[in-house]
């Protein structure tokens, strides 16, 4: 990117004789062109990040949105309020604040929005008692919007939607002033455009110039009005990419390690030429330990370090879980006495040698320590006063923390270097409370207690981060996903390539109904758009670009790659390495975890036995086979599954969906030509009517799976279509099938279940098939008599173990109406690399399965698999992966 900004300004250098501003969203790149060039233009030269620029426009100083929340805070009336609402504001607080941005960002009509919504919770709270009086939330909030607003206003500071509202509205006026002036602006992430944005940009072409650095021909892209509303480049380079997929969080650490290791040793890469971006923050410390005390190489940094993620916020959290229980109970809970005492932080800089800890398991039994206790070991101790705290007094409880953070910040302060970040954090804590104490001495009728200042602290820590800028020239560079990096890379290592991790989950920040905020204000959730921009960068400007996911589910995540992975390996020829079993690393790792072991009790055989009763289907073997713990979880104790439903199984589900809706009319009938030509027509309608329960433009969190599952469902009617015109008939026997079937081991009756995605007759022959939505490398299937006891127990074989026991459920079920002594054909459908669907045919021993085949070859290691999990001699034996 350095280049191209370079070209620019010697283009501007050579021709311009004007007075010039440059303006840009990013302060690195107005830093990298004052610092290099700023001493070759004219002294009137300014240089802005467009905040700043948007503040000399409209007047006023922007606002951070913690200070505004504070202010807004502030300003409530309790009466205005039911108490459960006045004192939960710091959970619905941030949201509104963020609708009030979105309403401002996107210039919304303020007095219809509100009209409509208010309507809309009238009708909701309607009933046949026209007296009651009723508490309307939205009226509340629309006064707030102004008297907010207002006050801001007064004091000449607005929070940013606001602020960005004003200049636009100033902006004319602004630029007529300054007609003389050039104005330079240089666009780094312009596909998430709100209103204000768009206008801006466009107002700034008219008096200047407009460039886009992902340009190729960056001199000939300055911008024009059609560039404004334009999707999302999807030709990006696939063959730089190299995609890694892991079994632990800890491999992720491994791999990347291994990388760097084998680059340097072989003297390929410099390591200032490798760029490593944390996809989660989390894996930060241990990337950063590994590489600096394993492999000793030095690191750059800029990156932006979340609160919460910093070891210092559990010292402080762990002292407001403290007052918290004081409040509740009027004395300290020992267990929440010793965890404060035995905090790391703690035990270093306030305790030391002091033996309060043991002392208080020897003389103290009870759940509860009295403050007498407590007195007699830290009187004198600088902790006292965090003890001392009254827990509804706003005033005492502000001006202690104050004191206890000024005492930690003289210990801090003795080694700057080794508590930089301790130090960042404990200073931008201070600042916080700070503010609060100055609203808290304004407002004397502000009441509150220990629990709205742990809900404040909380809003602070997950909202707020620690910029962390370290440069060293010859070193390994570390940035965030969504940051600017001015320099080409060599290599690029993107570690969590996960799906909730990039894009994150859409976690719903707003208070305002789903429909009204899509459908009656527009507001576009541009959150896919924007990752996808960033990445799209990141690839442009890096030789090789590793992409590492887990592919396992843990506590952490959920164990599925990113919908851009499964975008990429539907549009091209990508390779994923998968490392399932753990490699070996250059440097050893200890692992102690032993895997739980369940013996199986009465009670565990009568719920296996019910089990069998009820039903057993493909995906509970696979569940046993991948996990018998897991199995053991959800099948005997019947625990519900917490997490959420993957990307890949939500756009799996739609598409079963979807072709049950296509193809269910012709049931029993011939798949003709006349019939896929309809298919072809109804498609996209149906897609965005079971995808949005309605016709509109897809947009949003939405984009990328209408995308997979338009292309999937476009490439199997053209599949059907073109069997059809290749001369070949099929009759359409069954589409989702419900099939039953009991399977004899020894007395016991297994009741067999499954729903087979479709059974036709292909030029006479019955064909079952299997619908996948993950894409094949292979185009068929042959099981030898070597590796056909290993079907039923190996998760690599999931898929055709499901389809052979559909082979059972064809045989013996009532579905075969006794056309069941003929072979059929069995297969996998899904996606070849590229997009077209394929029919990946299984065969046993090279052909055809017919039952007679099926009961010597394969019934004998199905009946084991079940009598295994059956067996009451076999215990239940956790799998670690």
């Amino acid at each position: 990117m350095k280049k191209r900004i370079d070209k620019i300004i010697k283009y501007i250098l050579k021709d311009f004789n004007h007075k010039i501003i440059f303006l840009s969203k990013s302060y690195t790149v107005i830093e990298y062109i004052k610092n290099k060039y700023g001493s070759k233009f004219d002294s009137k030269t300014k240089f802005f990040t467009i905040k700043k620029f948007l503040e000399n426009i409209s007047g006023l100083k922007i606002l951070d949105d913690y200070s505004t929340l504070l202010y807004f805070f502030s300003l409530l009336k309790k009466d205005d309020f039911i108490e459960k609402k006045f004192h939960d504001f710091f959970n619905w607080g941030p949201k509104i604040l963020n609708d009030f941005h979105n309403i401002d960002f996107n210039l919304i009509n303020v007095e219809h929005f509100f009209s409509y919504i208010i309507s809309t919770e009238k009708i909701n709270k309607w009933n046949l008692d026209l007296l009651e009086k009723k508490f309307l939330f939205w009226e509340k909030i629309h006064e707030y919007y102004y008297i907010l607003q207002s006050q801001l206003f007064r004091k000449g500071i607005a929070y940013y939607g606001m602020l960005f509202k004003a200049a636009i509205y100033r902006l004319d006026f602004f630029l007529d002033e300054i007609k003389d002036t050039k104005i330079i602006l240089f666009l780094v992430d312009d596909s998430t455009f709100n209103e204000c944005e768009k206008i801006f940009t466009k107002k700034i072409s008219q008096q200047g110039l407009v460039y886009n650095l992902c340009e190729k021909n960056i001199l000939k892209s300055k911008y024009f009005k059609k560039n404004l509303n334009s999707k999302v480049n999807l030709q990006y380079k696939y063959n730089c990419l190299k995609i890694i997929g892991v079994s632990r969080e800890i491999e992720q650490v491994k791999t990347v390690e291994n990388i760097i290791y084998k680059l340097i040793k072989k003297k390929e890469k410099k390591p200032n030429k490798i760029l490593i971006i944390p996809g989660d923050n989390h894996l930060t410390i241990p990337l950063v330990h590994s590489i600096k005390t394993k492999l000793g190489i030095n690191m750059s940094f800029n990156i932006n370090y979340p609160l919460n993620d910093l070891p210092i916020h559990y010292t402080f959290y762990s002292i407001f879980q403290l007052l918290l229980k004081k409040n509740k109970f009027k004395k300290f809970t020992k267990k929440d006495v010793v965890t404060v005492l035995s905090n790391g932080y703690i035990q270093k800089f306030f305790l030391k040698k002091n033996s309060i800890l043991k002392k208080l398991n020897i003389e103290n039994d009870s759940d509860f320590v009295c403050e007498s206790i407590i007195k007699r070991y830290l009187y004198k101790n600088d902790l006292w006063v965090i003890f001392q705290i009254p827990t509804n007094n706003i005033k005492m409880i502000l001006i202690s923390l104050i004191g206890f953070i000024r005492k930690f910040i003289k210990l801090l302060i003795t080694n700057i270097r080794r508590h930089f970040l301790e130090l960042k954090f404990i200073f931008k804590l201070e600042i916080y409370i700070q503010k609060l104490r100055i609203i808290a001495r304004k407002n004397k009728n502000f009441s509150i207690g220990i629990n709205d200042v742990f809900h404040m602290y909380e809003q602070f820590i997950y909202t707020e981060n620690i910029r962390y800028v370290h440069k060293n020239k010859r070193g390994l560079y570390i940035t965030g996903f969504k940051d600017i990096f001015l320099e080409n890379f060599d290599i690029v290592i993107i570690t969590s390539f996960n799906e909730g991790v990039i894009p994150p989950n859409h976690d719903n920040k707003s208070f305002i109904p789903f429909d009204i905020y899509y459908k009656k204000l527009q507001i576009n959730n541009f959150n896919e758009n924007f990752y996808f921009h960033h990445f799209t960068r990141i690839i442009q400007f890096s030789k090789q670009t590793y992409l590492i996911y887990k592919n396992q589910p843990d506590e952490i995540n959920s164990g599925e790659k990113s919908r851009f992975i499964h975008r990429m390996e539907i549009d091209s020829k990508i390779n994923t390495e998968k490392k399932n079993k753990l490699f070996r690393p250059i440097f050893p790792v200890r692992t102690e975890k032993q895997s739980i072991v369940i013996y199986k009790t009465k009670s565990i055989i009568y719920c296996l036995h019910e089990l069998i009763h009820k039903g057993l289907s493909p995906s509970s073997i696979h569940l046993y086979n991948y996990n018998p713990l897991l199995f053991y979880y959800k099948k005997i104790l019947k625990l519900n599954d917490p997490e959420k439903t993957s990307y890949k199984k939500k756009a799996g589900q739609i598409i079963h969906k979807i072709l049950k809706i296509l193809y269910d009319p012709i049931k029993e009938n011939w798949i003709t030509i006349d019939y896929i030509h309809k298919m072809k027509v109804d498609y996209e309608s149906i897609i965005k009517k079971v995808l949005l329960k309605r016709e509109e433009i897809i947009e949003g969190h939405n984009m990328f799976l209408y995308y997979i599952i338009k292309n999937y469902i476009k490439n199997f009617i053209s599949w059907d279509e073109k069997i059809i015109k290749n001369g070949h008939k099929i009759f359409l026997k069954e589409i989702e099938c419900e099939a039953y079937a009991i399977l004899n081991i020894g007395s016991k009756k297994v009741n067999l279940h499954g729903i087979i995605d479709r059974i036709d007759e292909y030029d006479g022959t019955i064909r079952i098939l299997d619908y996948k939505i993950g894409v094949s490398k292979i185009k068929e299937i042959n099981i030898s008599s070597k590796n056909i006891e290993n079907i039923f127990c190996d998760t690599n074989y999931a898929k055709i173990m499901q389809l052979l026991i559909y082979v059972y459920l064809w045989f013996k079920s009532s579905i075969s109406k006794g056309n069941n002594k003929k072979s059929i054909i069995i297969g996998i459908v899904s996606p070849e690399e590229g997009g077209n669907i394929l029919q990946v045919p299984i065969n046993i021993q090279k052909r055809n399965i017919t039952y007679a085949d099926y009961e010597i070859n394969v019934l004998p290691f199905l009946i084991k698999r079940i009598s295994d999990i059956l067996d009451p001699n076999i215990p239940i034996i956790e799998k670690i992966y």
